[in-house]
Protein backbone atom coordinates (compact mmCIF):
# COMPACT_ATOMS: atom_id res chain seq x y z
CA UNK A 1 0.00 0.00 0.00
CA UNK A 2 1.15 3.24 -0.95
CA UNK A 3 -0.34 4.90 2.54
CA UNK A 4 2.51 6.90 4.67
CA UNK A 5 3.55 4.86 7.76
CA UNK A 6 4.20 6.88 11.43
CA UNK A 7 7.39 7.27 12.20
CA UNK A 8 9.02 5.17 15.42
CA UNK A 9 10.17 8.33 16.60
CA UNK A 10 7.17 9.15 18.22
CA UNK A 11 6.67 6.18 20.66
CA UNK A 12 9.26 3.15 21.80
CA UNK A 13 6.78 0.47 20.24
CA UNK A 14 5.74 0.26 16.64
CA UNK A 15 1.88 1.58 15.91
CA UNK A 16 -0.73 -0.43 14.20
CA UNK A 17 -0.72 -0.31 11.05
CA UNK A 18 2.02 1.06 9.93
CA UNK A 19 3.80 0.71 6.69
CA UNK A 20 6.97 1.43 4.29
CA UNK A 21 6.15 4.67 2.90
CA UNK A 22 6.29 8.14 3.12
CA UNK A 23 6.17 9.35 7.24
CA UNK A 24 2.93 10.89 8.94
CA UNK A 25 3.97 12.00 12.39
CA UNK A 26 2.31 14.47 15.28
CA UNK A 27 4.02 17.31 15.28
CA UNK A 28 3.96 16.79 19.68
CA UNK A 29 0.56 14.79 20.53
CA UNK A 30 -2.26 13.01 18.77
CA UNK A 31 -4.60 15.64 20.87
CA UNK A 32 -5.37 17.93 17.77
CA UNK A 33 -6.23 14.65 15.61
CA UNK A 34 -8.05 12.88 17.70
CA UNK A 35 -10.40 16.51 19.04
CA UNK A 36 -10.86 16.97 15.54
CA UNK A 37 -12.27 13.55 14.41
CA UNK A 38 -14.31 13.80 17.84
CA UNK A 39 -15.85 17.59 16.41
CA UNK A 40 -15.94 15.66 12.69
CA UNK A 41 -17.96 12.73 14.25
CA UNK A 42 -20.29 14.69 16.67
CA UNK A 43 -21.38 17.18 13.95
CA UNK A 44 -22.07 14.58 11.32
CA UNK A 45 -25.75 13.62 12.05
CA UNK A 46 -28.70 14.64 14.62
CA UNK A 47 -28.73 11.56 16.93
CA UNK A 48 -32.08 10.27 19.17
CA UNK A 49 -31.25 10.58 22.45
CA UNK A 50 -27.87 11.12 25.34
CA UNK A 51 -25.67 8.74 25.54
CA UNK A 52 -26.28 7.94 29.35
CA UNK A 53 -30.73 7.92 28.98
CA UNK A 54 -31.14 6.16 26.02
CA UNK A 55 -34.55 5.98 25.35
CA UNK A 56 -36.68 3.10 25.91
CA UNK A 57 -36.75 1.01 22.94
CA UNK A 58 -32.71 1.12 23.07
CA UNK A 59 -32.85 0.25 27.23
CA UNK A 60 -31.28 -3.06 25.88
CA UNK A 61 -28.29 -1.15 24.57
CA UNK A 62 -25.33 -0.76 27.15
CA UNK A 63 -24.23 2.15 28.51
CA UNK A 64 -21.19 4.07 26.34
CA UNK A 65 -18.52 6.24 27.30
CA UNK A 66 -18.23 9.64 25.47
CA UNK A 67 -17.19 9.82 22.44
CA UNK A 68 -14.16 11.65 23.66
CA UNK A 69 -13.44 8.88 26.13
CA UNK A 70 -14.69 6.00 23.39
CA UNK A 71 -11.79 7.71 20.86
CA UNK A 72 -9.23 7.96 23.21
CA UNK A 73 -9.12 4.78 24.43
CA UNK A 74 -9.36 3.03 21.22
CA UNK A 75 -6.31 5.08 19.70
CA UNK A 76 -4.63 4.50 22.63
CA UNK A 77 -5.20 0.36 23.50
CA UNK A 78 -4.89 -0.23 19.47
CA UNK A 79 -1.96 2.52 19.08
CA UNK A 80 -3.33 3.54 15.78
CA UNK A 81 -1.23 5.36 13.86
CA UNK A 82 -1.41 8.50 12.24
CA UNK A 83 -1.85 7.88 8.81
CA UNK A 84 -4.80 5.50 10.28
CA UNK A 85 -6.12 8.43 11.75
CA UNK A 86 -6.31 10.49 8.49
CA UNK A 87 -7.22 7.41 6.04
CA UNK A 88 -10.44 7.38 8.84
CA UNK A 89 -10.78 10.84 8.42
CA UNK A 90 -11.36 11.42 4.77
CA UNK A 91 -13.62 8.38 4.84
CA UNK A 92 -15.43 10.41 7.66
CA UNK A 93 -15.61 13.19 4.80
CA UNK A 94 -16.76 10.79 2.01
CA UNK A 95 -19.64 9.70 4.89
CA UNK A 96 -21.00 13.34 5.50
CA UNK A 97 -20.45 14.37 1.21
CA UNK A 98 -23.11 11.27 1.13
CA UNK A 99 -25.16 11.50 3.89
CA UNK A 100 -28.83 12.94 3.37
CA UNK A 101 -28.86 17.09 5.43
CA UNK A 102 -31.80 15.53 7.73
CA UNK A 103 -30.11 12.14 8.33
CA UNK A 104 -30.91 10.94 12.09
CA UNK A 105 -28.73 8.43 13.86
CA UNK A 106 -29.05 6.10 17.43
CA UNK A 107 -27.56 7.34 20.36
CA UNK A 108 -24.73 5.59 19.87
CA UNK A 109 -24.45 6.09 15.63
CA UNK A 110 -21.36 8.38 16.39
CA UNK A 111 -19.11 5.52 17.95
CA UNK A 112 -20.25 3.09 15.14
CA UNK A 113 -19.23 5.47 12.57
CA UNK A 114 -15.61 5.77 14.53
CA UNK A 115 -15.15 1.95 14.93
CA UNK A 116 -16.17 1.36 11.15
CA UNK A 117 -14.07 4.62 9.58
CA UNK A 118 -11.19 3.16 11.58
CA UNK A 119 -11.18 -0.52 10.80
CA UNK A 120 -11.84 -0.22 7.50
CA UNK A 121 -8.84 2.56 7.32
CA UNK A 122 -7.18 -0.63 9.05
CA UNK A 123 -8.05 -2.83 6.81
CA UNK A 124 -7.17 -0.74 3.32
CA UNK A 125 -3.52 0.14 4.87
CA UNK A 126 -2.64 -3.04 6.32
CA UNK A 127 -4.45 -6.35 4.95
CA UNK A 128 -2.95 -7.96 8.29
CA UNK A 129 -5.31 -8.51 10.56
CA UNK A 130 -3.47 -7.29 13.27
CA UNK A 131 -4.76 -3.85 13.76
CA UNK A 132 -8.53 -5.12 12.97
CA UNK A 133 -8.09 -7.42 15.36
CA UNK A 134 -7.10 -5.19 18.18
CA UNK A 135 -9.92 -3.06 17.43
CA UNK A 136 -12.34 -5.74 17.63
CA UNK A 137 -10.82 -7.01 20.81
CA UNK A 138 -10.72 -3.54 22.09
CA UNK A 139 -14.52 -2.90 21.80
CA UNK A 140 -15.66 -6.69 22.47
CA UNK A 141 -17.51 -5.74 25.77
CA UNK A 142 -19.43 -3.02 23.42
CA UNK A 143 -20.18 -4.50 20.46
CA UNK A 144 -20.01 -7.81 19.40
CA UNK A 145 -18.33 -8.61 15.89
CA UNK A 146 -21.67 -9.41 14.40
CA UNK A 147 -22.20 -5.81 14.98
CA UNK A 148 -18.89 -4.41 13.67
CA UNK A 149 -19.29 -6.56 10.36
CA UNK A 150 -22.59 -4.52 10.31
CA UNK A 151 -21.51 -1.60 10.90
CA UNK A 152 -18.69 -2.07 8.42
CA UNK A 153 -21.37 -2.83 5.65
CA UNK A 154 -23.40 -0.14 6.57
CA UNK A 155 -20.24 2.49 5.98
CA UNK A 156 -19.43 1.19 2.72
CA UNK A 157 -22.92 1.25 1.47
CA UNK A 158 -23.03 4.97 1.88
CA UNK A 159 -19.62 5.90 0.54
CA UNK A 160 -20.62 3.51 -2.13
CA UNK A 161 -17.48 1.37 -1.46
CA UNK A 162 -15.16 4.18 -2.12
CA UNK A 163 -12.20 3.44 -0.27
CA UNK A 164 -9.00 4.09 -2.31
CA UNK A 165 -6.64 6.72 -0.71
CA UNK A 166 -3.22 7.72 -2.15
CA UNK A 167 -0.35 9.04 -0.42
CA UNK A 168 -1.57 12.20 -2.47
CA UNK A 169 -4.74 12.10 -0.51
CA UNK A 170 -3.48 12.25 2.81
CA UNK A 171 -0.72 14.92 1.98
CA UNK A 172 -3.33 16.81 0.42
CA UNK A 173 -5.87 16.43 3.62
CA UNK A 174 -2.87 17.00 6.23
CA UNK A 175 -2.34 20.15 4.51
CA UNK A 176 -5.58 21.50 3.91
CA UNK A 177 -6.31 21.09 8.07
CA UNK A 178 -3.18 22.71 9.51
CA UNK A 179 -5.12 21.91 12.72
CA UNK A 180 -4.64 18.40 12.89
CA UNK A 181 -0.62 19.23 14.08
CA UNK A 182 0.51 16.27 11.58
CA UNK A 183 4.60 16.21 9.77
CA UNK A 184 4.25 14.58 6.44
CA UNK A 185 7.25 13.65 4.97
CA UNK A 186 8.38 12.37 1.89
Amino acid sequence: MVVPSASTSTSSTASCCSTDSPTLDFFNSPEPALSFMIKKIGGLLDCSADRNDPPSHHRHRRILPSLNSFIHQVHVKCRLSPAILVIALIYIHRLQQELPLDSKGDYDTPHKVFLAAVILACKFNDDSKSCVQSIYRCVSVVYSNVELNEMERSFLSVVNFDLYVDTKQVAGFVQEHPTLELNWED
